[in-house]
């Protein structure tokens, strides 16, 4: 039976601010949540976790006025209230910042965190723009962004679109805040600082839900946890001093938690990828080869110039400083088709945004880039691409009813699971841009598996990453990059590469970087 959350000293001796009672929700066949019972108190981060699928999001959007519950209710200060669209949530003090980016992308930050909240007393009033500003500022300065107020939000890197999104939602001074993924596309220094943020609204005396698959972030700063499995509660338990990753993890998976696979010796193949005439340290230049069955990464905070290094591969940008070719050719292509045309498949970041087809099937979504490998005299043999998406489905462990079914939907994890399939079935090469964001901790060894798996098959892969165990424990080679310079070169590396690697990409250094002498 699920568990309902015990009462500890202190804040859970008071009300709730948002209740959940007996909630269940269905989506077609699929169960998504069964009579589940919870609790959200002032000042206090709560933590739910659980696979890809089992219902996390789904509370989080019935509280949030998204779709409403088919069984039970919702309780703002014990009291039961009905919640049936986004705008009466946020009249009732409740904000959500939703996995997939939400922000108008031609809108400024600063219109982008006072959409909804204009003066509504007349509507054809003038806005007071000065005072909108004035507010904004005030909120940046206050969760330390540095964003420029009037800057496109479509032209921001998507983690500061993702920590745009939090302030939006602080914006409205809700008493209950919900987070869903935050983290999944941040780097080292804006997950830092997105727990700084959490920090002053908790103190603040916000209630927060936060969704998250990184069980570090829940011992740091949740106060209590709840596990989810194929939409039920099973058990739900304070975050204590005694608490360690460890514990959440061998709660969630039934192990005794994180096993670092060993190092696979690639097999190399040939040169696909040269850089040349990289900025390097001390004003040398660098040069960088991708070979065929090598897993190469560039590592750093977002905005470093990791991304360029990877959009000048798939036609998205040129470099700056550098040339590079492939397969000893000069390479510019115009467009990520163009590069596709290659044998270049490419795994963008902000899934919605940039990757999923959302009016088109599973299948169909999947072997977008396959179809040629299924086709005799310019017909598409449908039965030969069924059973290879049904093959690759069942490998990927994507959770789904139909292969028919829009690939909307699939829970965010099990979507990231099909793109990331379709791009590892490329020829040549694969870029893949943090694969495994919003993915559970079981599905993204899983897929470090296929990763690797491809690579031991021939594909060259060159990895973009905000997880750097993710980073240490897949790459071949990872190469450090600050402000658009090559800084080291980490070949086989490995947990004890973790403190040089993160010196190097915040401009430190650490005695081991010293002794490493690597550049």
């Amino acid at each position: 039976m699920p568990m309902t959350n015990a009462r500890l000293e202190g804040d859970r001796e008071a009300v709730p601010v948002v209740s959940v009672r007996g909630l269940g929700k269905s989506f077609g066949p699929t169960r998504a949540l069964d009579g589940v019972n919870l609790d959200f108190h002032a000042g206090q981060v709560h933590c739910v976790l659980g696979e890809n699928g089992a219902g996390k999001s789904t509370i989080g959007k019935i509280i949030g006025g998204l779709f409403p519950a088919d069984e039970g209710e919702v309780l703002i200060d014990g009291v039961p209230v009905q919640l049936p669209s986004v705008a009466r949530a946020r009249q009732a003090g409740i904000a959500m910042v939703y996995q997939e980016l939400s922000l108008v992308p031609h809108l400024s930050v600063c219109e982008n965190i006072c959409l909804g909240r204009e003066g509504r007393a007349n509507p054809f009033s003038l806005i007071g723009r000065s005072r909108e500003r004035e507010e904004c500022r005030s909120l940046l300065a206050r969760f330390g962004l540095a964003v420029d107020l009037d800057a496109a939000a479509g032209t921001l890197p998507v983690a500061q679109q993702q920590l745009v999104e939090v302030v939006k939602g602080l914006a409205q001074r809700p008493r209950l805040l919900i987070l869903d993924e935050p983290t999944a596309m941040l780097g080292l220094s804006e997950k830092s600082l997105l727990i700084d943020i959490i920090r002053s609204a908790r103190d603040a005396g916000t209630a927060i839900i936060f969704v998250t698959h990184h069980v570090e972030e829940v011992v740091e700063v949740a106060g209590w946890v709840s596990l989810m499995k194929d939409g039920r509660l099973v058990e739900s338990f304070p975050v204590t001093e005694d608490i360690d990753t460890d514990f959440v993890i061998a709660k969630l998976s039934g192990s005794g938690g994180l096993v670092v696979p060993q190092h696979r010796k690639p097999r190399l193949g040939e040169a696909l990828v040269r850089y040349s005439g990289l900025k390097a340290r001390h004003g040398r230049l660098a040069s960088i080869t991708i070979h065929a069955g090598e897993i190469v990464g560039f590592y750093g905070v977002v905005g470093c110039g990791r991304e360029e290094l990877a959009h000048a591969v798939v036609g998205e940008a040129r470099l700056v400083d550098g040339e590079v070719t492939f397969r000893g050719m000069p390479h510019h292509p115009s467009s990520p088709a163009a590069a596709a045309r290659l044998g270049i498949s490419y795994l963008p970041s902000g899934r919605a945004a940039n990757g999923i087809l959302p009016n088109r099937s599973i299948r169909e979504n999947l072997m977008l880039s396959q179809l040629k490998s299924h086709r005799a005299g310019g017909v598409l043999r449908s039965g030969s691409e069924h059973r290879a998406a049904a093959a690759q489905l069942e490998r990927l462990q994507v959770r789904y009813q139909d292969a028919e079914n829009a690939i909307t939907s699939l829970s965010g994890g099990n979507q990231q699971k099909v793109l990331l399939g379709r791009c590892l079935e490329g020829e040549v090469l694969a870029v893949l841009e943090d694969p495994t964001a919003g993915v559970d901790i079981a599905a993204k060894h899983d897929i470090h598996d296929f990763i690797r798996e491809r690579a031991d098959a021939g594909l060259g892969v060159l990895l973009i990453s905000s997880d750097l165990m993710e980073a240490v424990g897949v790459c071949d080679v990872i190469y450090t990059v600050i402000d658009g310079t090559i800084v080291n070169e980490y070949r086989a590396p490995t947990i004890a590469d973790e403190p040089a690697i993160i010196a190097d990409v915040l401009g430190g250094t650490t005695d081991q970087t010293a002794r490493t002498g690597r550049t």
